[in-house]
């Protein structure tokens, strides 16, 4: 997935930049083959006197593999052959600074007598293209540091190849031979400026985050607008004056005439391309002033499904405060605690995913899954929403199981998003079906309900952020509109594709993903582990700065049978760890004194710790953050607030003492992440 700021993916870009280069290393091949095999044709493509060098040929072929090179990886390769490119033009170049023939030229030449013209010395290529070869060779090697600072003069140089060859390509156009036949100045052969200007090109592709590629592709009103104008100066007006030129030599019309058809057949041309890119930018405001409105009522809508859940909160509060020892109230209240706060998580989860996925560091965790747990387990989320409208969701599944490579925790919230939109607008006692059906080599899972429908003219719109379908302020449905935006990102990540159907109002909907099946549909073997209920028990040591969040976890801890002990900065947590030896110890990152990570150091540095389970539990969810705990050695990264369920697993997985197991460390911080 490509940066929403862009029109193209790197990836796009790096596959246009192996086509090219492929194109040039076939064309100097070829061309090198006409001197090897005397055939003249192959050196000169218009079958003119000026034939490509062979030393050129082998030339661009050297750069054309650096360039596929680059793009593979292989930067120090990269950067050797880029030096010998540098280097055949550097001692090229010096020959006609020195006035002096360093007899490499002639190596190559067969011992044919042909293609000699517009040269100094047989084999010997012009200036230009020893400049050439000099900046390309250059910035070669530039990219085959990998520090930006070196790749951000690429696209300077690659732009003085482009200016040496565009001159040279004009002079074949137009006939003006002295733009590519003076030997000291000028003197290169189309063949020769053609792969040169490809290679310079490839060079600017190769850098898309400087510019100019930086400005093409960028999804502004200056990108599109370069994108309409460069056409205009690099296409149009030379076919135009050429076209004019051409018909006053065949006598199609005469001088003057050939001019005013020209000027007016080019105004035309601008005029029109002008025209059409000022509307691409009036729709682009457009859209901007609709996303606009749009965030405008999502920051009004997340204000009040914020506070709907804190009311209720707050309430509960009160209610504990003033139970004075009734247990009904006490557990009423905490219940009401429990649920409001799971509506939060789930509103801030959700818009943390959209925001990773906006900016492109949403990663997905692939495996080997079976489609019709990832189904159960979204319709159990949605299960006591459904109930409380007294809706009822049926499941058809094939008998024949399904297996995808895919996130199950993705694919899970991909179809549990869904049902939460039906359950929310099938209306009381509605009916809701959720079916998967294999297609050839898709699986396809459909969500129908038979509630208010979705208006013909929102279809189109309605995976668009922040989209709602009821925007009255009497709306009795919540929701932050970003639902199914993720849901269509999410499955998009996987490969697949969703869409919405809707005969219209009153009339239902009917959601339809489609999932690409990549992997063998064999049986596979079963990942689910043993639960041992006596692995839960043992001695926990809790560190929190938050008292209140520390106090309370170690409560619910000793409620199950575990030994747990208390701290509250990362010195504590090392000086604890050291005189304790816990089983599990339970680490947050934001410490006063030392930080989460640097503590972790410290206790893995003693052989006493190597078996201790250390998991961080912390409000960092970021990959990068989780990153940070794998190298710092935590086992497992929990984000608050956590899942006491999904810990006590994780607990009671924990490998045994004095028994060190790695394999089983990344297996649990792989697949029980929460």
């Amino acid at each position: 997935m490509h940066s929403p700021l862009t029109i193209v993916s790197p990836r796009s870009l790096r596959r246009l930049s192996i086509v090219m280069a492929l194109c040039t290393l076939t064309a100097s091949i070829t061309s090198f083959s006409g001197w090897a095999l005397n055939i003249p044709r192959l050196t000169s493509w218009l079958n003119s006197e000026m034939s490509i060098q062979p030393n050129t040929a082998v030339l661009i072929a050297l750069a054309s593999m650096a360039i596929l090179f680059l793009q593979s990886g292989y930067h120090r390769i990269t950067r050797v052959l880029g030096g010998i490119v540098v280097l055949g033009g550097v001692l090229n170049l010096l020959q006609y600074m020195l006035d002096a023939d360093f007899g490499f030229n002639h190596q190559l030449l067969f011992g044919r007598e042909w293609g000699y013209a517009g040269t100094m010395a047989p084999g010997r290529f012009g200036p230009p293209a020893s400049i050439a070869f000099l900046l390309i060779g250059v910035s070669l090697v530039l990219f085959g540091f990998r520090s930006n600072r070196t790749h951000r003069h690429v696209p300077v140089l690659a732009l003085v190849v482009v200016l040496l060859t565009m001159f040279s390509l004009l002079g074949y156009l137009f006939g003006a031979r002295n733009f590519y036949a003076i030997p000291w100045l000028s003197a290169i052969a189309l063949p020769s400026a053609i792969m040169l200007m490809a290679l310079a090109v490839n060079m600017i592709i190769s850098a898309p985050h400087y510019h100019p590629m930086l400005l093409l592709c960028e999804r502004s009103s200056a990108g599109s607008m370069a994108r309409m104008v460069l056409p205009i100066l690099i296409v149009i007006i030379p076919l135009f004056i050429w076209l004019r030129t051409k018909g006053h030599e065949l006598g199609l019309f005469d001088l003057g005439t050939s001019r005013a058809l020209g000027s007016a057949l080019l105004m035309l041309a601008v005029v029109a391309l002008m025209w059409v890119a000022l509307l691409a930018l009036r729709r682009r405001e457009q859209r901007e002033r609709d996303n606009d409105r749009r965030k405008d009522e999502f920051i009004a809508t997340l204000a009040h499904e914020l506070r709907n859940p804190l009311a209720p909160i707050n309430n509960a509060i009160s209610m504990l405060k003033l139970a004075q020892g009734n247990a009904e109230t006490s557990a009423r209240a905490t219940e009401m605690i429990e649920r409001q706060t799971a509506q939060l998580v789930r509103l801030v989860d959700d818009l943390l995913d959209l925001s990773r996925i906006t900016r492109g560091k949403m990663e997905l965790r692939r495996k080997r899954i079976e489609l019709a747990p990832v189904i159960y387990q979204a319709v159990e989320t949605c299960g006591p929403m459904a109930d409380a409208a007294h809706q009822h969701i049926t499941v058809e599944l094939p008998e024949q199981s399904i297996y995808l490579d895919a996130d199950p925790v993705r694919l899970a919230q991909v179809v549990s998003n869904l049902l939460n939109n039906a359950c929310k607008f099938a209306g009381q006692s509605g009916g809701i079906n959720v079916s998967a059906v294999r297609r050839d080599m898709d699986v396809v899972i459909t969500v129908k309900d038979n509630g208010i429908g979705i208006p013909p003219n929102l279809l189109t719109f309605i995976f668009d952020m922040f989209s709602q379908i009821d925007q009255s302020l009497e709306r009795s449905q919540s929701g932050l509109g970003i639902g199914l935006t993720l849901a269509k990102q999410l499955v998009e990540l996987h490969g697949g594709n969703i869409e919405a159907r809707s005969e219209g109002l009153g009339k239902g909907s009917e959601f339809i993903i489609h999932l690409p099946i990549t992997i063998d549909q064999s049986a596979s073997v079963s990942e689910l582990k043993n639960f041992n209920n006596a692995n839960v028990k043992g001695r926990i040591l809790i560190v929190d700065d938050n008292t209140d969040s520390a106090n309370s976890l170690s409560d619910v801890l000793q409620l199950i049978g575990n030994e747990t002990f208390v701290g509250h900065d990362g010195e504590a947590a090392v000086a604890q760890a050291e005189r304790l030896r816990p089983d599990v110890i339970l680490l947050d990152i934001g410490l006063p004194k030392l930080n989460g990570f640097d503590a972790c150091r410290r206790i893995r540095e003693n052989t006493w710790a190597k078996d201790i389970l250390i998991i961080a539990l912390t409000g960092w969810g970021q990959e990068e953050d989780r990153r940070k705990s794998t190298e710092a050695g935590f086992d497992v990264h929990l984000v608050k607030p956590v899942d006491i369920a999904g810990l006590l697993e994780i607990v009671a997985n924990r490998p045994v003492r004095n028994v060190h197991s790695t394999e089983r460390s990344v297996s649990l911080g792989n697949d029980l992440q929460l």
